[in-house]
């Protein structure tokens, strides 16, 4: 008898898998192999480390969740996780995200346990029941499209305005899982499947690089110079992260962030490495000293200017700026050739409108950078300020400040007045001496940081980082929720939706 028990017992747990299973690869035949990068979530691991699943497949949003759903206006995210417990999801498999260059740039594919449920939910959200559309059940709001079948929700971002019927039909080419999928590359299923992390995501540059230069609203960052190309047009074939949610810190909850660039090791991006990245390059404190610490965002590269200078798409982004009336005059050549170290920049939205924006790099010769930048100013007409050994010019709220110490320079354009320097935060002056690039950001509800995120590239394919809640007793993964669900009140709708990309 026990040995009957235990055989049916075997069968039950074999069954559970083989049900899981059948269901992830389900959505996995849905991701299309033209689509630039994919994101798993590993949702029953990221609700139980967020406390908001004691009991399988049952979920709950906790307190602080809610409140901060009820005080921004909505977004996707709001939608969603508002409506969680009744959503119809399944909570024991994993969801997916990709981004590809058909009707939707972003598309989200959800398992689902009670179709009922989910299309109620969607009708909360879209305002409206859905209908049978293309074979589909369908409904759109926005530019967000929704759409229901074979136990599946996918949800899909318009890449611009389109009849609904073509959304639908879209989706229904999604849904249908007969065409190849981009998990069907070994290589993309082995960075998914990474048990590294609670959610894993896979990358391909070049893929992203033509997607961002074929959308025209993307393609604005680019600015009509070859910024994109310097990254994208290199060789290296994919990047792919990690993110695991760890609770065993003693100070707090963290959410480790590991990533890799995968190219070949005599690569053009790895000789370019070699090249252009100052690796040895270290007192990054001479020019963090010179950065306000208040700003939301830094990313900081070690470089070698005398090398970076003669990058033919450098050199076609010299030619540009040579063009440019503000700055004619300037001689870029000698500037950048002089950089040798870490090049920060700091940036975040003015509250005048614009931004505030810090720039400073590591010189071997900074004087010269200021005084090309004073004498500029000077045939123009504009005499600075001169106080404290740094030079201003009073442009309103957000005036210009031009300075320099022994070893880097700094020019300097907020409407704030600093109180603690760069060098006093957590985390990126370690980073920045001992990696080739590093990113810092405070993400924030409202006015108020919830946390700070940190990355940095150690060598030439690796990189870490984490993410860490500003109050050491929260749950990481709910802080990260909050600040995914928050949306500025007041913002206008039309308005972030210009800008905001992807989900």
């Amino acid at each position: 008898m026990t040995k009957i028990k235990c055989f049916l017992l075997l069968l039950i747990t074999v069954g559970l898998m083989v049900s899981c299973s059948s269901a992830d690869e389900n959505l996995r035949a849905m991701i299309p192999d033209d689509a630039v990068a994919v994101v798993g979530v590993d949702v029953p691991t990221v609700l139980k480390k967020g406390g908001m699943s004691e009991k399988e497949g049952v979920v709950t949003i906790p307190d602080s969740l809610k409140k901060v759903i009820e005080d921004g206006d909505p977004n996707i995210f709001s939608d969603i996780i508002g409506n969680l417990p009744e959503s119809g999801f399944d909570f024991t498999n994993r969801c997916y995200i990709f981004l590809s260059p058909g009707i939707f740039n972003a598309v989200a594919l959800f398992p689902l346990a009670d179709e009922e449920k989910a299309a109620a939910m969607v009708a909360r959200i879209a305002s409206g029941k859905m209908k049978d559309v293309s074979g589909v059940k369908f409904a759109s709001h926005l530019d967000y499209a929704y759409a229901i079948d074979n136990d599946v929700l996918l949800i899909g971002r318009c890449s611009s305005t389109v009849a609904p019927e073509v959304a639908a039909k879209a989706a229904a080419d999604i849904l249908d899982k007969s065409k190849p999928s981009l998990m069907d590359n070994e290589e993309v299923v082995k960075a998914i499947d990474s048990k590294d992390g609670d959610v894993n995501a896979y990358v391909s540059v070049k893929s992203l690089g033509a997607l961002i230069k074929s959308d025209s609203n993307l393609n604005m960052f680019n600015l009509g110079a070859p910024v994109i190309d310097v990254i994208t047009g290199t060789d290296i074939k994919a990047v792919t992260a990690s993110l695991k949610f760890d609770k065993s810190k003693k100070d707090g909850e963290t959410a480790q962030v590991k990533t890799n660039l995968i190219f070949d090791k005599n690569s053009q991006y790895s000789q370019l490495y070699d090249k252009v990245i100052a690796a040895g390059a270290s007192n990054s404190a001479s020019v963090l000293g010179l950065i306000p610490g208040e700003l939301a965002s830094y990313i900081g590269i070690k470089i070698n200017g005398s090398n970076l200078a003669q990058i033919p798409q450098i050199q076609e982004m010299l030619k540009m700026l040579d063009g440019v009336p503000f700055t004619k005059g300037l001689n870029y050549n000698d500037i950048l050739a002089s950089l040798n170290g870490a090049l920060v920049i700091g940036a975040e939205n003015a509250t005048t409108g614009g931004y505030n924006i810090v720039v400073g790099s590591q010189s071997s010769n900074p004087a010269m950078v200021v005084n090309q930048i004073v004498d500029l100013g000077s045939q123009r007409g504009q005499e600075p300020l001169l106080r404290d050994g740094e030079y201003f010019y009073d442009y309103g709220s957000q005036g210009i400040a031009v300075g320099n110490n022994d070893s880097a320079f700094y020019m300097r354009c907020v409407d704030f007045g600093t109180q603690y320097t760069a060098q006093e935060l957590p985390v990126l002056p370690e980073n920045l001496d001992k990696c080739a690039v590093v990113i810092f950001r405070f993400l924030k509800l409202g006015d108020k940081p919830e946390g700070f995120f940190n990355w940095g590239l150690k060598d030439k394919s690796s990189g870490e980082g984490f993410y860490f809640a500003e109050d050491e007793k929260a749950n990481v993964v709910v802080s990260l929720l909050k600040l995914l669900c928050w949306k500025e009140p007041g913002t206008s709708s039309d308005e972030e939706d210009n800008v905001d990309y992807g989900f």
